[in-house]
């Protein structure tokens, strides 16, 4: 099963999404299938990220992040028999903090979005750049994706959203979950 993970411009994002938002208003009474059920994965939520070297107090902290929440929507595009594709669309928020050992004053990792199948098989990942730039005074602040992921995931008949699972986190080392899963 072959998954795009691809970036959509946010205007045609904003009328896809506009015209589920009609769909949504017809009179029929049939609800329409499920999105795919996201989730932020609870040992990739955070980072944090340190200058080089063996150093791991506050004073040596570059920067952290942590996913403090998404906006997603769906689009189902099958046909009679219920065989086509669903396309997600996904923004993940950021909370970015700088820390006193950044002296270029900009924050760069990179965030992750997995999707698997019902019985949690990896069926693709995708891996984002981040670049955020601090002002000079600025110590924190919230990004946000602003021309969605476009995600589409192909269905075959009677596949529905609930078929599959969406995740999303920032992408650590080895040593970065190891300081993670320390903090629990």
């Amino acid at each position: 099963m072959k998954i795009l993970l691809l970036k959509k411009s946010l205007s045609a994002t904003l009328l896809g999404l506009l015209a589920i938002g009609l769909a949504a208003c017809s009179s029929t009474d049939i609800p329409p299938p499920p999105c795919p059920e996201i989730q932020i994965l609870g040992a990739a939520a955070k980072l944090t990220r340190f200058k080089p070297g063996p150093g791991r107090d506050i004073i040596d902290v570059r920067h952290e992040e942590a996913i403090t929440g998404f906006a997603s929507a769906c689009e189902y595009n099958v046909d009679a028999n219920g065989a086509g594709d669903v396309t997600i669309w996904l923004a993940p928020t950021i909370l970015s903090t700088r820390g006193p050992a950044n002296q270029g004053g900009e924050a760069t990792f990179e965030y992750f979005i997995v999707i698997t199948d019902s019985q949690k098989k990896v069926l693709n990942k995708g891996l984002f750049p981040v670049a955020i730039p601090y002002a000079q005074n600025l110590t924190q602040l919230s990004w946000t994706l602003k021309e969605p992921n476009s995600l589409i995931v192909p269905l075959n008949a009677g596949e529905t959203g609930d078929d599959f699972q969406v995740f999303i986190g920032l992408q650590l080392s080895k040593d970065e979950l190891e300081y993670q899963l320390s903090l629990r």
